[in-house]
């Protein structure tokens, strides 16, 4: 797991076991502004789950220890954790790969690779659905 250096902005939540993706992921999220964790798969994102409450959850669907997919119930069942937004992020961009995110929960989708405008768009208009913003550097 590793964070941003940016203390007062929302926190985000990574779940991508690509290491190329989840600095890419870093490098747009934190000049937008946000703390980003990384959690390298299912069972990680589980554990910080238990201590951390993040603003957005980002979820690839393919991990080395299962399905992103797979967290959106703990998610979803957790009266701390109900709120937090959950997009997901994923290559696998099929009509019925997308309609399965938005089935289990999903509040968003995103196909890779990622690109800037997008991913934080995106980001910004979940956070902006449950009222959390960034506090942007002067």
């Amino acid at each position: 797991m590793s964070a941003t250096r940016s203390p007062d902005g929302p926190l985000l939540l990574a779940v991508e076991d690509e290491p190329r993706t989840a600095a890419l992921l870093h490098a747009i999220l934190a000049r937008a502004g946000y703390r980003l964790y990384v959690a390298t798969g299912v069972n990680e994102a589980r554990e910080l789950l238990q201590e951390e409450t993040p603003d957005l959850v980002l979820l690839d669907r393919h991990l080395p220890d299962g399905d992103g997919l797979e967290l959106i119930p703990d998610i979803r069942g957790s009266e701390r954790l109900a709120n937090v937004r959950i997009l997901v992020v994923s290559a696998s961009v099929l009509p019925s790969d997308v309609q399965d995110a938005m089935n289990a929960g999903a509040d968003g989708f995103l196909a890779k690779p990622v690109r800037v405008k997008p991913l934080v768009d995106e980001v910004r208009r979940l956070l902006d659905a449950g009222a959390v913003a960034p506090k942007l550097a002067d």
